[in-house]
């Protein structure tokens, strides 16, 4: 497994332009196999690492022993260790969200702390297929369109959180619980990823079970999929970039150009125009960008958008208002 997990990295040049890396670690399978993989595999591409855990203060003591658990880990194997805690569902109810929600937040805030005042050049996550299947059954499952197909890829760059890696996308969940027996690793056991009380529990439990007696290769052909997309995507938003000067021009979209070009250009076109107009596209779907191909397909007034905004067609171009608060009226 040792040599596989080489062999990716090198062909999909995981560690281009990495020499420190902090390793996010929770204490279960997934995450000790890679700290064991990238801890024997330094030397050979000549890495300096850190392992990080966040203690989410959900599970009581069992929580306290995963981050003992990890920090003796690292400290058998000399390996820096950063720790963690915060209180989830404090902050959970503070801004209401989800306490999955939340426990993601925090513990990639922390991680990106670390990473910032360590100067890592990048996080390893251990997102393995299995992960990378669910993700991609509860994005169709939300209604997706092929960019949120697209899922996680081997190097992510955040604006928020920089660098991301995940070199064990193509490893199953199994192997790596039998890399961790064959080294004698005793994982942690998160029991609440064992109960079917959020979205992703009952995909992992009940969903991929059952298709799998249609297709016994489902998270292969998922994982294919997502690789896939991501591919066409990066290609599709390259040739974005290399247009959109000639379609965009002075916050509006001039529709004379707009109409010239193919639907899937058209598409990420405007994600990138309200993306850029608006600050963040966060609250808006498909139904709002394609609200707006229509109203320049068809020649309409325009249409209303999240975050009261709007899309205007004047004198053959689209720009976004926004309705200024008590009476209703839209300011440029």
């Amino acid at each position: 497994m040792l040599k596989r997990f080489i062999d990716i990295c090198a062909t999909e040049n995981i560690f281009d332009g990495v020499s420190k890396i902090l390793i996010a670690v929770s204490g279960g399978a997934d995450s000790l196999a890679l700290a064991e993989l990238l801890i024997n595999s330094r030397r050979r591409f000549n890495l300096e690492i850190a392992i990080a855990h966040f203690e989410h203060g959900l599970r009581g003591q069992d929580s306290l022993d995963d981050a003992d658990f990890v920090k003796t880990f690292a400290e058998e194997r000399e390996i820096k260790f950063f720790g963690g805690h915060g209180d989830v569902k404090i902050f959970a109810a503070g801004n209401k969200i989800s306490v999955e929600t939340a426990a993601r937040i925090l513990r990639y805030e922390f991680l990106s702390k670390v990473k910032c005042d360590s100067d890592f050049d990048a996080i390893a996550l251990a997102h393995h297929a299995d992960d990378q299947a669910e993700t991609i059954l509860m994005r169709l499952l939300r209604g997706a369109t092929s960019d949120g197909l697209a899922a996680m890829t081997f190097r992510t760059f955040s604006e928020d959180y920089g660098l991301l890696i995940r070199p064990l996308l193509r490893f199953r969940k199994a192997e790596l619980e039998n890399f961790c027996r064959l080294k004698n690793l005793s994982p942690r056991l998160d029991k609440t990823n064992f109960a079917p009380d959020t979205t992703r529990n009952k995909i992992r439990l009940e969903l991929i079970p059952t298709l799998e007696r249609f297709n016994p290769a489902l998270v292969e052909t998922l994982c294919r999929l997502g690789e896939v997309a991501a591919q066409e995507n990066d290609f599709i938003s390259a040739q974005v970039d290399k247009i959109f000067p000639r379609v965009v021009k002075e916050n509006c979209i001039v529709r004379r150009e707009f109409l010239k070009l193919h639907p899937a250009l058209q598409r990420v076109v405007i994600k990138k125009f309200l993306a850029q107009v608006a600050g963040s596209i966060k609250d808006f779907g498909f139904v709002h960008f394609e609200g707006v191909r229509k109203v320049l397909i068809n020649n309409l007034a325009g249409v209303e958008l999240p975050n009261s905004l709007r899309a205007n067609l004047k004198q053959g171009k689209i720009y976004i208002t926004k309705r200024e608060k008590g009476d209703g009226k839209w300011d440029k």
